[in-house]
């Protein structure tokens, strides 16, 4: 499933052969994991804020530092990370 220029998303086992046999695409992110949703829950809560996305971009994607991955994609948004509080509460 192609999700943007250059990018796509697959849940097949034909890509991990083909990367395996040396071909498959020129970058790769393995994830393994399990999130389940019921049916429109998912597009629900996107339209309602309760996830922060980003537009997909490969540096973002497939970047090595691990470590500041999170604050990139913030960035992203126009927010700056030390602007957050560690403390909790009500507005």
């Amino acid at each position: 499933m192609r999700v943007a220029e250059g990018i796509a998303l697959t849940a097949t086992v034909d890509v991990l052969k083909a990367i395996a046999e040396g071909g498959g695409p020129r970058k790769c992110l393995l994830a393994l994991g399990y999130a389940g949703w019921s049916a429109g829950q998912l597009d629900s809560e996107i339209r309602e804020n309760a996830w922060l996305n980003v537009p997909a971009d490969e540096q973002l994607l497939f970047g090595t530092d691990l470590d500041h991955k999170w604050q990139a994609a913030i960035h992203k948004l126009g927010i700056d990370f030390a602007s957050f509080s560690a403390d909790a509460g009500h507005a």
